[in-house]
Parts: structure tokens; C-alpha cells; sequence
């Protein structure tokens, strides 16, 4: 595995760095790892990189497959590499994957400073993910559908992987009614239509200072049914709504959402660009009223149990923002299209 101490060494030889930029005295690199072994290299006013590396076998394979599907994308032409960070290119005898290091932060971190949720940046996620599915839109082969449609039956391997809280969470989708069977209904209903992030979310979406907007970390990416990406986008508004909760037990629970610190009204005109910016981009000029619709609203309900479960990980029961979350995915899942009017409001314009 290659080291930080042999990290500007190994860009020289693969001509990514010039001499000049060490003696310049603004070279930096520094260590961003997370679950793979991950160096930023700033080079002052030069191009900057990120080198992704596995640390394991299983990990390297994860690199690998994210490097074949950057190749893959790129490829595709200009419209859906502007979507992308530039890919430089994947060494497979030292596992490096090497690219563009961005001036940018998540869309989480961008909403944060603003403390709004403008139109525009719902409008570039939604036609980012257009852009996406109608580049790659093509007879794939059979892929599994998303784990959390199958959350409710689960196989022995849960008792050793999850959390007090996670169990917990499993059991109130299984004793919900009418859950399981709506989560059997999305899985038998799953389409593979095209290449999918399937990991979309705030963290995986970088935004530049010209409003520009990127997505990163396509290790899970996979031949899918698109609107599971579109109503992953959606699902974050909600996340954030729900988080932003302060839960007490002096207010009754019929209160809580409107204590919101951002509230759901705040974010509707972007969920709907996010949809109109989708549907522009595929050319599907029926989104908000069609069967497409009832899809995305209804996996946004089920990717509301996948972030619940993931925030719970490690916590030893669940908390009332991961219950608020399950009621929520149950409304989605069991009526979208009472959802999508009601609630969402997306019925109420057509699209661009």
C-alpha cells in the first residue's frame, strides 16, 4: 500500500507533478482516509488530486470496481463527465485510483451555511441524476435490489453485524402493518434500467462555488432502477427535516414537526426542482404525474428506513428521530400518491 511519505514520489513518476510544485514550497498532502486509505494532494494554484486505495483485499476490490465504473462514465461524453470529478486514472498493480481533488463542499455542509434549500442546487441534483440514467439507459444485466427492501427478512449474518438499535428497528418494520408485504411489492417491482449511484446522498454530492454539483463515491454503483436514485435525492430533504426536530417530552408528538429548526415547507420548492430537474434531463415530461412518481415517493419512503438504520448503527436503542423516520416511511411507502400531493407537493406545477 502506498504510504503519505510516498505519495509525491509516486506522482512525479506517473508525471501528475511537476519538481517545481515541491520546490514551490505549496505542495500539501494529508491524510483523509475513512473506510479506504484516502491522501489529498493541494499543489497550490496547480491541479490537486485525491489517491483512493483499499485496505484490504475485499477493499481493494472496491477500488477497482469504482475505477472501472469512472472509466465507464467517462466515456460517455462531456455532459456526464461535468457531473463527475475528472478521473486520472487507476493504477491496478499499487490499487490507486486517482482523482480530481475538488474546491467543494457536500451538499449537507452547504444547506448548513445557507440555512436555506434554494430551488437551484435541487435542480442540479435532479438533473445530475437525469443526466445519469439517460447516458446509461440500456438493457443491463440482473442486479439485486437495494438490502433495505429486504430489511424486514433478514438472514441469520444480522445478529452479528448490527446494533441493539438496528434490531430494534427491524422489529417495528416487521410488526408494522402492512410494511413487509408494501417492501416485498417494491422488491418484486424493482426494474433494471440503467447504471445507478445507489448510495445517493448530501455527503456524496459536492457543490463548487459556482453552484456546480458533482457526485463522488460510485463504489456501490450498480444496473438498477433509476428512480431509486431520485427518491434517495428526496429522501434527504426529509432526513434533514427529521433531524432538525428537537424532541421533548414537554411538547405532545402531534407538535413535533412543526418545532422544526428547517422545516419541511422550507424545502418543498426544492424537492420539486429536484424532480423537475430530473425529469428535464431524461425527458420524461410526465414525472410529476405519472407511475414514476409512485415509485420515487415510495422508495423515498424505504431509503427513510435504510438512513434511519444507518444512523443507529451504533446506538443501543433507537431514538425519536429514527421512530419519526419509520412513521414517515410508512406513509410514503403505503400511500405515495397522498404523499406526493399532500405532503410533497409535487403535483403542483409541471415540470420545466
Amino acid at each position: 500500500m502506498l504510504e503519505q511519505a510516498e505519495v509525491v514520489d509516486y506522482l512525479l513518476r506517473r508525471g501528475l507533478l511537476e519538481p517545481k510544485a515541491i520546490v514551490g514550497g505549496e505542495l500539501v498532502v494529508r491524510d483523509v482516509s475513512s473506510r479506504n486509505c484516502n491522501y489529498a494532494v493541494e499543489v497550490g494554484d496547480g491541479a490537486s488530486y485525491l489517491l483512493k486505495q483499499g485496505r484490504s483485499a475485499d477493499g481493494a476490490a472496491t477500488v477497482a470496481r469504482e475505477a472501472a465504473v469512472y472509466e465507464r462514465l467517462v466515456s460517455k461524453g462531456e455532459e456526464l463527465r461535468s457531473c463527475l470529478p475528472d478521473f486520472l486514472g487507476y493504477d491496478a498493480e499499487a490499487d490507486v485510483l486517482v482523482l480530481e481533488l475538488l474546491e467543494a463542499e457536500d451538499l449537507r455542509t452547504r444547506h448548513l451555511h445557507l440555512e436555506e434549500f434554494p430551488a437551484a442546487l435541487g435542480e442540479v441534483l435532479g438533473a445530475a441524476l437525469g443526466t445519469l440514467h439517460r447516458e446509461t439507459h440500456a438493457i443491463y444485466p440482473e442486479a439485486p435490489p437495494p438490502w433495505v427492501l429486504s430489511i424486514h427478512r433478514p438472514d441469520t449474518g444480522v445478529f452479528r453485524d448490527v446494533s441493539a438499535a438496528n434490531l430494534e428497528l427491524i422489529k417495528i418494520v416487521q410488526n408494522a402493518d402492512g410494511l413487509g408485504k408494501r417492501l416485498d411489492e417494491l422488491r418484486a417491482g424493482w426494474r433494471v434500467e440503467a447504471l445507478i449511484h445507489q448510495d445517493v446522498k448530501w455527503d456524496n454530492c459536492l457543490v463548487t462555488d459556482d453552484d456546480r454539483l458533482r457526485l463522488i463515491d460510485w463504489e456501490i454503483a450498480v444496473a438498477g432502477d433509476p428512480y431509486w436514485d431520485l427518491g434517495s435525492a428526496l429522501s434527504q430533504y426529509l432526513t434533514f427535516w427529521l433531524f432538525s426536530i428537537p424532541i421533548t417530552g414537554s411538547e405532545p408528538p402531534a407538535r413535533f414537526p412543526a418545532l422544526a429548526r428547517f422545516p419541511l415547507d422550507a424545502m418543498k420548492s426544492a424537492l420539486r426542482a429536484c424532480c423537475e430537474g430530473y425529469a428535464a434531463a431524461v425527458g420524461d415530461s410526465q414525472l410529476l404525474l405519472e407511475e414514476s412518481l409512485r415509485r420515487t415517493v415510495a422508495y423515498a419512503g424505504a431509503r427513510l428506513i435504510q438512513n434511519a438504520f444507518e444512523a443507529s448503527q451504533f446506538a443501543q436503542r433507537l431514538d425519536s428521530a429514527a421512530i419519526l423516520h419509520l412513521q414517515l416511511a410508512a406513509n410514503l411507502m403505503q400511500r405515495p400518491d397522498d404523499a406526493a400531493e399532500q405532503l410533497l407537493e409535487l403535483t403542483a406545477a409541471a415540470p420545466a
